[in-house]
């Protein structure tokens, strides 16, 4: 594996030591009758939920690769794993209880069809043969597109915490639990970027073809906009994808013209079309 320059800072056995489990005590349903959510935050907590309850499968294609052999991030992965599946949880329990999201529209539809996902769209038998291929390198991908899309959760929680003052009492909680996994995130993929040309360049072209937020690329085209609309789609959604698109570009190895085919992707567009190429 990569060298490691000397004693990592992010602490795994105190992170697996205090994982966080249910939140369900901490949720005030009655704040949230007097304050229900509106039918777009509902519709935005329904994804991020989603992408929360996605993570048995991301594990899934995390671990048929060279990433499995790296102790200090299965060990991560563990925890993390856990801390997601009781994030899930949480969301859950806040649907159930807003009668908005009751009258959603369906998640099914047709799928968003660009060139540059084709990639993400491969079984995983032709995901596994190609992540043998690439061997360590993949680590690095690994670490930073998971870094890159607890960015963009961050700014998609961030958003709905405003939408009402007990949301806000009840993202807070789960944002504090993502900044750990954003910590770890960081820390390895500063580390395995600044120790292999390879691995920047399998980032690279991982950062440019990815779906944003992970496991987009198997939602409706639908869904996709409006996370795109609602995330954003304004002036401070705006802000927060630049803020994102710095965040990448100062990664070593990657540079502004990947960061800001990323936030490309991230912006809505007029007609909620998205074009991409190979």
């Amino acid at each position: 594996m990569y060298p490691q320059d000397g004693p990592a800072s992010f602490d795994i056995r105190e992170f697996a030591r205090t994982a966080q489990g249910s939140h369900r005590s901490a949720i005030d349903l009655a704040r949230l009758v007097e304050e229900p959510l509106d039918s777009d935050s509902a519709r935005l907590l329904r994804a991020l939920r989603d992408g929360e309850r996605a993570t048995l499968h991301r594990m899934r294609d995390l671990l048929v690769t060279a990433t499995h052999k790296d102790a200090r991030v299965t060990a991560f992965l563990t925890t993390w794993m856990f801390e997601r599946y009781w994030i899930a949880d949480a969301l859950d329990t806040v649907l159930d209880a807003s009668p908005a999201a009751r009258h959603l529209p369906a998640t099914v539809g047709p799928a968003r069809r660009v060139r540059a996902e084709r990639r993400e769209r491969r079984g995983p038998i032709r995901r596994s043969v190609v992540a043998g291929i690439t061997g360590t390198r993949i680590v690095a991908e690994h670490m930073t597109t998971g870094l890159v899309d607890e960015w963009i959760g961050q700014a998609a929680y961030r958003r709905l915490a405003g939408a009402s003052p007990a949301m806000e009492s009840i993202v807070d909680p789960l944002i504090e639990v993502k900044k750990r996994h954003i910590r770890f995130l960081a820390e390895e993929a500063e580390r395995l970027l600044t120790h292999s040309a390879g691995a920047q360049r399998v980032t690279r072209r991982a950062l440019r073809r990815t779906a944003w937020p992970l496991g987009a690329v198997d939602r409706s085209h639908h869904e996709r906009a409006f996370f795109e609309r609602q995330v954003f789609g304004d002036g401070d959604g705006r802000a927060q994808a630049r803020r994102i698109r710095d965040r990448i570009a100062a990664l070593p190895g990657i540079g502004a013209g990947v960061a800001a085919t990323v936030e490309s992707r991230l912006l809505p567009e007029p007609h909620g079309g998205k074009s991409g190429a190979d």
